[in-house]
């Protein structure tokens, strides 16, 4: 955890410009945050992270349970455009591209002036591990009668004076910004939870997991992309033949489980299944290596992998919706694939897998250790196994 990080110094004269009227107890932000007087909402997500989106999903469904006749604005960046359309809870989708402002970077003048003229009766601002200056300047700039948010940012353990819930340690109107800035109550470790504390207070349920609404054609997509990258010759694949996607890469180096292990990991994982499964390594524009190195590696071992080249992100969820098993480091994909419905085994070094890993104990494994290097194969092919239905 930080400390609270205050505003750059334009959130807050903007603060002072467009919202002279600020609610100043937790009564009159309560009273403001009825659903009776709630009919515009603003929630705001510029950080350009997959996985810090998809684990805010669950509070979009929240707000749209808690505030069913209000319509809910999104904005975010253009990287995460094609996750925030296919959010069913967003009405609409702002999407900010080009600067208006030096202390506004990536906020263009039509977005930014829908935002100043929709007068929502609600802003909620998404910070997780870091405060986000453009989400701040942004909720200041809409005018909204409330703004909720978090100054103390950050990941790893909760602080051990969390309070019970986030409400309790609410500081109401002393942020220059946030009029309910609220703090991890002690029982949210995981990300999603945090997250939905934010609105919990205001009496919205939890909204489930991460979720994407894949159409029709990211399905296509996704299944083309997975059957045009077979090498040949394209025979008929056994009677239940196992789907494996591996994504081997991540951003940081560290967080990488090494690909002679995932190699490994293959070969053992094909001997224990009933029926030989068929392997997809889903490449990277961003780290292209480790994947094509995988794919090798495989293949010296009789492995018959084929090398998913980088998709369209709509599509890549597609295919992910087609594998059973993603077998994948801490990073956006591990949720993107969760999301998508596929199983996920994940592996994890700097993150912790109780703040960030899939939750779904049925679906989903995360192993850990640090180094990433002493993950033991022998476990994650027991978690492969039994995520396959122990290799029936």
């Amino acid at each position: 955890m930080s400390e609270p990080r205050s505003p750059r110094a334009l959130p807050a004269l903007v603060t002072r410009w467009r919202r002279r009227a600020r609610p100043g107890t937790l009564a009159a932000a309560r009273a403001l945050a009825d659903p009776a007087r709630v009919r515009r909402i603003l929630v705001v997500k510029p950080h350009d992270q997959l996985g810090d989106f998809l684990v805010a999903t669950p509070l979009l469904a929240a707000v749209r349970a808690r505030y069913r006749e209000a319509r809910i604005d999104l904005v975010t960046r253009a990287y995460l455009a094609p996750l925030a359309v296919r959010q069913p809870a967003a009405d609409r989708v702002l999407v900010i591209t080009r600067p208006l402002h030096p202390a506004m970077p990536g906020s263009g003048p039509g977005v930014a002036w829908r935002i100043a003229t929709s007068r929502p009766d609600l802003a909620i601002v998404l910070n997780s591990v870091s405060r986000s200056r453009t989400a701040d300047l942004l909720a200041a700039l809409s005018g909204t009668r409330l703004v909720v948010g978090r100054s103390v940012v950050g990941a790893g353990p909760l602080p051990p004076g969390a309070p019970g819930t986030a409400i309790e340690g609410a500081r109401v109107g002393a942020d220059p910004v946030y009029d309910v800035d609220l703090p991890f109550a002690r029982g949210s470790e995981h990300q999603v939870d945090r997250l939905l504390d934010l609105v919990r207070w205001a009496g919205a349920d939890d909204g489930g997991a991460p979720t994407l609404a894949l159409t029709d054609e990211d399905r296509r997509a996704g299944q083309a992309a997975l059957e045009a990258a077979e090498p040949p010759p394209h025979s008929r694949p056994e009677a239940g033949a196992r789907r494996i996607g591996i994504h081997p890469a991540a951003a940081n180096a560290l967080k990488c489980w090494p690909v002679d292990a995932f190699a490994e990991w293959g070969e053992r994982v094909a001997r224990d299944l009933a029926t030989p499964p068929r392997f997809f390594v889903l490449d990277t524009p961003k780290e292209p290596g480790p994947a094509r190195a995988l794919a090798g590696r495989l293949a010296a071992r009789g492995m018959k992998a084929a090398l998913v080249p980088p998709l369209p992100l709509g599509a890549f969820a597609g295919a992910c919706a087609g594998l059973d098993l993603v077998a994948c480091n801490d990073s956006g994909v591990m949720h993107v694939a969760s999301a998508a419905g596929a199983a996920v085994l994940s592996f994890h070094s700097l993150g912790r897998p109780v703040e960030w890993a899939p939750r779904d104990p049925g679906r989903s494994r995360a192993l850990h250790h640090v180094p990433i290097e002493g993950i033991a194969v022998d476990d994650a092919v027991a978690a492969a196994i039994s995520l396959l239905g122990g290799g029936a």
